[in-house]
């Protein structure tokens, strides 16, 4: 069994990018352009790795995409790849010099060469051929760090060797899920980050990925030998991937949430029954009290094991409340008085040792240690604290948390979390990633300001791809959102991102548009969208597609994104969602995982809205997200050969979402019509009921088919990366029609 089979999408982010970029039938060069022929030939003055990089990607785009392969030796006309620190103190800063006579890309170091080539390439997509306007350009970084991660790395399970079970399970409170990651004779860092793959990131305009990590299974340390059996493999083949990655310009970035905890019955309690912590409400898992001094040894000489066996890492990012059990105070808000402490303790869900403790002195010293271990080894690293839910513990922005940390730790936002928004009449707090919503937060500006007025950086949680709002596609078409999204964060002062969780992280329009937004001078949200659209699916196609991006962006402004609509809506499963006559009383599945059992049937998930208000939002969004579409299908007949093809796959991308919003809006006034009928007493009001539940079926017996082709035709469609699964399938579509 191979990736491919698991992933069938895999084998088009692994394969050789530059195939897929086609010279455009009938495209001619424009006045002012300059051709490129079999008479250019391409030379390097560098012999850096990325410069033999950007070197070989130019010949190979050339070569395969436009059929013009560049002289072996060097000619007359030449593109020359050169580094010179004289263009700025980013690195990655570029300039294009195009004349008749030759093409000069510069480079502020060896990174700034790649994207000068990047820039080139995306220059000629756009003419649709070999040609590219005289002229400089010269672009520099507006983030210095835009990390992203690998839509085919599995997040449950360890990713550079496989390792499953605590800290890495899926099965939280129920063990109803399927998670069917590593069992690929090909799973491995190899293939999860390919390098194909790593170049399309780096096309993308990302320098950076993120590994999940847990501290006890990278490394060694004298406080708990028993830690770190296969420390030596992991290191070997992190380092390996580091190596591979900086070839594309990319860092790598571990993602930590240490002092992670060890089930309750584990062995290592009797050997180490004093660094125990309480037990976490959430599972049967203890936590590490970080207030012992072992703890403390652990995580600081942990942190430098690994940065000193992998130098070439770029640093950490930490989430330090929330998510998996591992300190004592990780999922406990602070209680109103002292006594309420008291009880905490005396019922054993608050440990004795860090109630004489602030959460906030807690984190800050847990991200200390850590921040001391790495810098002991590697001094220029960043250690990027997310303010991920330090919400539970004091009011926005968290400012006794961020007194807590040293003063060199870089703090990582949630840039819309917390922020208020309506859909239709109903206002509401978004409390999740969001691309409905922009930014920034309240929160997140309060953060900012903490962090500039003492001269510190501060860096943006958000995401490109999706997020609940609807998990399963490879990303959410709504692209001005995203462009407007980047506008504000270079007016924010953000100067470093995450742009991914773990899902929704496939190389897109979405994460292109981010590409173009990422670089001073920053372009405007028009011409970044027209320039896309025109690389994409040709000039004439443009003016269709940003309309119906736009509207679709209006149509999204009705969506409610409240988590319980997000995490247990219909969305995620669609089409294939089933319909229930009886009252079973089964909740929701989860969106977000694979759960086994997917017949639900309670409405309990649509707070804070009405269940009424809700199907109101479906039908809202539907009826303007048809219309963008009605838009997009007009560019249909403005394209051809690979940017028609191009564009039919985007469009069905489009048409694949209005499907899923018709079957939740259906499947949910179903339920609740169902339910007033059960509840009716009068026959006549109860067949009035049957009558229009009989109306939804049939509008589903109409709606659902058409999910199977789109399906079919693009696997990407219904795949949920973090449940590592697909959630619509041709066969769960016939299950539910039969």
């Amino acid at each position: 069994m191979k990736l491919a089979d698991t992933i069938p999408f895999s084998t088009d982010l692994i394969a050789p990018l530059w195939h897929d970029v086609s010279a455009r039938p009938g495209a001619e060069p424009q006045p002012g352009d300059v051709t490129i022929d079999h008479s250019w030939s391409i030379m390097r003055e560098s012999d850096a790795p990325t410069v033999m990089t950007a070197a070989e990607n130019l010949g190979e785009v050339l070569t395969h995409s436009f059929g013009v392969a560049p002289a072996a030796a060097e000619t007359d006309h030449t593109i020359v790849l050169r580094v010179d620190p004289e263009l700025g103190e980013e690195a990655e800063a570029h300039s294009v010099s195009v004349t008749a006579d030759g093409i000069e890309i510069v480079g502020a170091g060896p990174v700034g060469v790649l994207r000068g080539v990047f820039r080139l390439i995306d220059l000629m997509r756009e003419r649709g051929g070999p040609f590219v306007p005289a002229g400089e350009e010269t672009r520099s970084p507006l983030f210095k760090h835009r990390v992203h991660r690998s839509p085919l790395s599995p997040f449950y399970v360890e990713e550079l060797t496989g390792y499953v079970g605590p800290p890495f399970e899926t099965k939280w409170r129920e063990v109803t899920c399927d998670y069917p990651a590593y069992v690929e004779e090909d799973a491995g860092p190899e293939m999860y980050y390919h390098d194909n793959l790593l170049l399309r990131l780096a096309w993308h305009g990302f320098n950076g990925i993120w590994i999940r990590t847990a501290l006890r299974k990278f490394a060694k340390v004298s406080v708990f030998p028993e830690f770190g059996e296969d420390s030596d493999n992991i290191l070997a083949r992190l380092r390996d991937l580091c190596q591979r990655a900086a070839k594309f310009g990319i860092n790598v970035l571990l993602y930590m949430n240490e002092p992670m905890g060890i089930d309750e019955d584990d062995p290592f309690w009797d050997k180490y029954p004093q660094v125990r912590g309480t037990l976490c409400h959430l599972k049967p898992v203890s936590y590490l009290c970080s207030s012992t001094p072992e703890v403390k040894q652990y995580l600081r000489e942990g942190c430098e094991y690994v940065f000193r066996n992998v130098p070439e890492l770029a640093g950490v990012m930490l989430i330090t409340a929330s998510e998996y059990p591992s300190h004592c105070w990780c999922h406990t808000r602070v209680p109103g008085n002292a006594e309420q402490i008291e009880e905490m303790v005396e019922g054993g869900t608050l440990c004795p040792r860090c109630a004489e403790r602030t959460p906030q002195e807690v984190i800050g010293e847990i991200i200390s240690l850590i921040h001391d271990g790495v810098k002991a080894a590697k001094p220029e690293a960043e250690i990027i604290a997310w303010n991920w839910s330090w919400s539970m513990y004091e009011p926005d922005p968290q400012s006794g948390v961020l007194e807590a940390l040293p003063e060199d730790v870089i703090v990582m936002g949630d840039y819309e979390r917390g922020i208020m928004t309506k859909a239709l009449d109903v206002e509401y707090k978004n409390d999740e990633y969001s691309i409905k919503v922009i930014g920034p937060s309240d929160r997140f500006v309060g953060c900012a300001d903490f962090q500039r007025e003492r001269g510190r950086p501060i860096y943006a949680k958000v995401q490109i791809g999706t997020t609940h709002e609807n998990p399963n596609i490879p990303y959410l078409p709504v692209l001005q959102k995203i462009a407007r999204k980047w506008q504000t964060l270079h007016e924010t002062g953000v100067t470093g991102m995450m742009t991914c969780w773990n899902f929704g992280n496939v190389t897109s329009l979405g994460t292109e548009v981010a590409g173009e937004m990422n670089w001073a001078p920053q372009p405007s949200v028009d011409d970044a969208l027209r320039r896309i659209a025109a690389r994409n699916f040709g000039p004439d196609a443009a003016d269709a597609m940003v309309a119906g991006w736009e509207q679709l962006c209006t149509a999204q402004d009705d969506f409610p994104t409240s988590i319980p609509v997000m995490y247990y809506g219909p969305v995620s499963r669609g089409p294939a969602f089933p319909f229930v006559y009886d009252q079973t009383d089964q909740k929701f599945p989860r969106s977000w995982l694979l759960d086994t059992i997917i017949a639900g049937d309670r409405l309990d998930w649509v707070g804070p809205f009405t269940v009424e208000k809700v199907i109101e939002c479906y039908r809202a969004v539907i009826d303007q997200w048809a219309e963008g579409l009605e838009l997009m299908d007009a560019a249909l007949a403005a394209a051809a050969g690979g940017d028609l093809a191009r564009l039919e796959r985007e469009i069905n991308l489009v048409r694949f979402c209005l499907i899923q919003l018709k079957s939740a809006a259906n499947v949910t006034e179903f339920l609740a019509t169902r339910d007033a009928m059960y509840e009716a007493d009068d026959p006549q009001v109860k067949r009035g009921l049957l009558d229009r539940m009989e109306e939804l079926c049939r509008a589903e017996m109409d709606n659902a088919p058409e999910a199977i082709p789109l399906v079919e035709a693009d696997s990407r469609l219904g795949w949920h990366g973090e449940a590592y699964g697909p959630m619509i399938t041709p066969e769960l579509i016939a299950d539910k029609l039969r």
